[in-house]
């Protein structure tokens, strides 16, 4: 987090000025707003700082960006919610005037009236030129990513770029067509680009740069390409900003863990980082622009005395299951609400290192570390190492198959068996009784382990959805001393990052071309290689693809950044949302226990019975009171 840090405390502190004092209110309401007048080049910053904070707010990247607001795809779903009635955001069954999305508007408006003094006031204060350049480019961009959250959540939205206090007495704002939204969003972005500085020179993912910039341009423009815009110019835009960022040879993928992780994937780098405020690794490599969060306020201990508030959620509500809610313990508490599908689960070819690791396969037994394991095939010899393997089990609980993940090496004979345990039964194997125990065999062919056949399926073994979303690990936490706090974190949030940047690349490529080019191909190879473990940047002939269409990068979208808060954007740019929720249903019909198959099929039910309606959130009814000229979207 880094140079971001003191930037962000003044923020917090603000946020609760604004909050208290509602100072600086997106409301139209004049009663609310009071004119600002900075004299000073510290005011500015503080300015700037509380325009970043947004992005740290619970409605967006503490949890609603990829959690409540954008969760309900076919990727993972909320666990323990039975009724059908259950109001949540992610359910799409929510009234015009639920909450969530009432504060998702009025603080995505609250950011952009922010901007708004500084743009207003940015050139009185005396400052250094450069400086005061690079703060209001940071500025124009923010403004312009809130009016891109709003446009791809809301559709149509109002364009307010003056101060409340030069509006006279008309607040009526209307609605102006995405497309005008679209077009300004462009505009300023590109303005913000010349204007703010090289990742080179901040050397932080907490803070808007060119690489920044330049990566959201890209996903803009892909938004604009597909639904609803439908402009299909915009993939050479796409492709043309994607490719600034490759060919200025700022970024890179992960290539191996942190050194103290060793045991984890590459693929990992980045998350443990994330939760660890990028403060053994300034994440700069393949990170681009995160939503940055600072150490946890706690009522006792070294931070007791901080005043701002602690939103992030990632590791807590989404992460690894686990009951431990001890302060000081070497993990903290998770309850593991969010399971991944069984749809998502198949994406993963055998060898793809991002399953186990965006998928965890254990929770956490003890205080200590110690884990335990969902469902793992043990296999054991007289000789032989590094074999893993993967059981595949039935909706009503029996091993029907096993995949070898890796095949090992120096076997001789090999024995195979199974342990289980169930996330909501931590301490206690999930299955005991030897009539309900599968049992297997495994085939030994030149030291390696060609084959595992299942000789009896048994009962009673957990399926999918006993699996939590496991990017995020509140084991890496270094928040210790003084405390952990149980159902918050300090953890970053990326916004975006390099291996989405290929993967926009590759997919602008195709559209343009019709068929990728050969540079394509290999932007999408280097993603996957880096999957399976081998360097990124050297050909491998056995996994390397000479070619790939549209479903294939649908696909590896999805196995490279589930749970990152985009899959629900991409569905509806690709006009496949209907039939994504259409084969989630059938996919948790083979490969989830009826116990968590209702919750599994909330929002695809939902979603189904009105896809029209459920691609744009309501225009907040509180709004509409407010602001006459607002019409509403349709459905709700």
């Amino acid at each position: 987090m880094k140079k971001i840090t003191k930037y962000l405390a003044v923020a917090f502190c603000l946020t609760l000025c604004f909050t208290s004092c509602n100072k600086w209110d997106v409301s139209l309401d004049p009663t609310w707003f009071q004119t600002a007048d900075f004299s000073t080049e510290a005011q500015l910053q503080n300015q700037l700082a509380a325009a970043y904070n947004i992005l740290s707010q619970d409605a967006t990247y503490g949890q609603g960006l990829w959690g409540y607001i954008n969760g309900g795809t076919d990727e993972s779903f909320r666990s323990g919610t039975t009724a059908t009635t259950a109001a949540l955001t992610q359910h799409y069954n929510i009234a015009n005037d639920e909450v969530n999305v009432n504060t998702l508007w009025r603080h995505l408006y609250s950011g952009i009236e922010r901007v708004n003094i500084i743009m207003n006031v940015a050139d009185q204060p005396k400052m250094d030129d450069a400086k005061r350049t690079s703060l209001k480019g940071q500025a124009k961009f923010l403004r312009a990513y809130y009016y891109y959250l709003l446009v791809t959540h809301f559709g149509d939205v109002p364009l307010k770029t003056t101060l409340t206090s030069d509006m006279g007495i008309d607040f009526n704002l209307p609605r102006k067509p995405s497309k005008d939204i679209y077009a300004y969003i462009l505009k300023e972005m590109i303005e913000a680009e010349a204007m703010v500085p090289t990742m080179a020179q901040e050397n932080t993912t907490s803070r808007v740069t060119k690489s920044a910039v330049q990566a959201i341009l890209a996903r803009v423009c892909l938004s604009m390409a597909g639904n609803p815009i439908n402009d299909e110019t915009k993939y050479k835009e796409a492709l043309f900003w994607a490719e600034k960022v490759i060919k200025s040879n700022a970024h890179s993928l992960n290539n191996s863990p942190l050194v103290l992780d060793s045991i984890t994937p590459a693929y990992s780098k980045l998350f443990v980082n994330n939760m660890q405020n990028n403060r053994r690794d300034n994440n700069v490599a393949e990170g681009i622009w995160d939503a940055s969060f600072l150490s946890k306020s706690a009522a006792t201990g070294a931070y007791a005395n901080l005043t701002y508030p602690v939103t992030q959620t990632l590791g807590a509500i989404m992460g690894v299951y686990s009951t431990i809610a001890t302060p000081g313990a070497l993990v903290g508490f998770s309850g593991g609400i969010y399971r991944c599908t069984p749809k998502l689960y198949k994406l993963y070819a055998p060898g793809d290192q991002r399953r186990d690791w965006a998928i965890a396969p254990y929770g956490y037994k003890d205080a200590t570390k110690n884990k335990y394991y969902t469902l793992k095939v043990n296999i054991t010899g007289p000789t032989g190492t590094g074999a893993a393997a993967t059981a595949i089990v039935s909706n009503t609980g029996a091993i029907t198959s096993v995949q070898i993940d890796n095949p090992g090496s120096g076997y001789t004979t090999a024995n195979v068996s199974f342990t289980s345990y169930a996330t909501n039964n931590t301490k206690t194997q999930a299955v005991t009784a030897t009539a309900n125990i599968a049992t297997a065999t495994a085939t030994v062919s030149a030291g390696k382990i060609t084959a595992i056949t299942v000789t009896k399926g048994g009962s009673g073994y957990p399926t999918v959805g006993e699996r939590t979303v496991g990017k995020w690990r509140r084991e890496y936490e270094l928040e210790l001393p003084p405390v952990r706090l149980q159902n918050n974190t300090s953890c970053n949030f990326p916004i975006i990052r390099y291996a989405d940047v290929l993967l926009i690349a590759a997919e602008a490529d195709l559209k343009v071309n019709g068929a990728p080019s050969i540079v394509a191909v290999e932007y999408y190879n280097q993603v996957r290689r880096r999957a399976f473990g081998y360097d990124y940047r050297t050909p491998v002939p056995v996994l390397d693809v000479s070619t790939f269409d549209i479903q294939d990068i649908m696909d590896e979208r999805s196995r490279e950044l589930c749970f990152e808060g985009q899959r629900r954007n991409d569905l509806i740019r690709w006009g496949k949302m209907e039939e994504a929720m259409q084969d989630l249903l059938a996919a948790n019909t083979t490969g989830l226990a009826t116990t968590y198959q209702v919750a599994a099929n909330l929002a695809a039910n939902n979603f189904l019975s009105n896809p029209i309606k459920y691609k744009l959130l309501p225009i907040p009814a509180v709004e509409r009171s407010r602001n006459r000229a607002l019409t509403q979207n349709t459905g709700w």
